[in-house]
């Protein structure tokens, strides 16, 4: 399949497009940019310099794809946006290329969408199949672990983790990291609410997995235990359960700490 340029795109000879591409009005990509086959780009985007896309991605209009970090230190050196398969981007989305001091990379992998607005910063990492809701913002070196969705308007806090599957709701302010399978909510503080039951019956865990993680969270969340202690009876009692084990270990693996009640 041909591409298709509209004629009042500006199109850099060293940007690589491939087969099917589609370019709307008034669209400006610049080299060192390549798009994958299919891809779909609205009117009013821009892709800057440093950018990889891969097969069939969706921008709406207005996108700003590749821009430069926002970062003070970071002074015009190479560095890269790279993005999977399938995802869909809406109007005003905002992606970020990557900082030395952070790995020089942003990354998003496949089909996930993004609603009008989502910014994601430099030398962030998101996974696959992500939602980010209007205006859900992260700031730099945020990672983003596959299902995981982003309610409208949240924060993400900078070197903070947003574990696989979990949930956080509109408005969210969230300074540390968000656990996986469960609900965080809340504008400063945020707090974790437990599982997320609903979403998690529809990605198809079974009943059993669901159990283990509500009696994990209560756990977590009894006030007759500290973290230490809570972890303790957890790996006891319901250790070598698949989703537990994750949860354990994204807690171990924390930096900034988690986000409990």
């Amino acid at each position: 399949m041909a591409r298709d340029i509209h004629s009042t795109a500006v199109v850099d000879p060293g940007a690589e497009l491939g087969e099917g591409v589609v370019v709307g009005p008034y669209t400006v990509i610049e080299a060192d940019v390549v798009i994958g086959a299919d891809c779909e780009v609205g009117p009013f985007c821009r892709f800057g310099g440093g950018t990889t896309i891969g097969a069939r991605n969706r921008f709406e209009s207005h996108c700003s794809v590749g821009a430069p970090p926002q970062d003070l230190k970071y002074a015009g050196e190479k560095t890269r946006l790279a993005i999977g398969d399938g995802n869909v981007f809406r109007e005003f989305v905002t992606l970020h290329r990557g900082t030395p001091g952070g790995g020089g990379v942003t990354t998003i992998a496949d089909k996930s969408l993004f609603m009008a607005y989502a910014h994601i910063a430099h030398d962030c990492n998101v996974g696959s199949q992500t939602i980010f809701a209007n205006g859900a913002t992260l700031a730099g070196h945020v990672d983003v672990a596959d299902f995981a969705t982003i309610g409208a308007f949240s924060a993400i806090h900078q070197f903070s983790r947003v574990g696989i599957h979990a949930f956080l709701g509109g408005f969210t302010a969230a300074d540390k990291d968000c656990l996986p399978f469960m609900s965080t909510v809340g504008n400063r503080p945020a707090k974790c609410y437990g599982p997320n039951t609903i979403g998690l019956e529809r990605r198809g865990f079974s009943v059993e997995s669901r159990q283990a993680l509500k009696q994990m969270w209560r756990l977590l969340h009894s006030p007759k235990l500290n973290t230490s202690q809570a972890i303790e009876r957890i790996e006891k009692e319901l250790g070598g359960q698949q989703e537990v084990d994750l949860v354990l270990e994204f807690i171990a693996s924390s930096e900034r700490g988690v986000i409990l009640g």
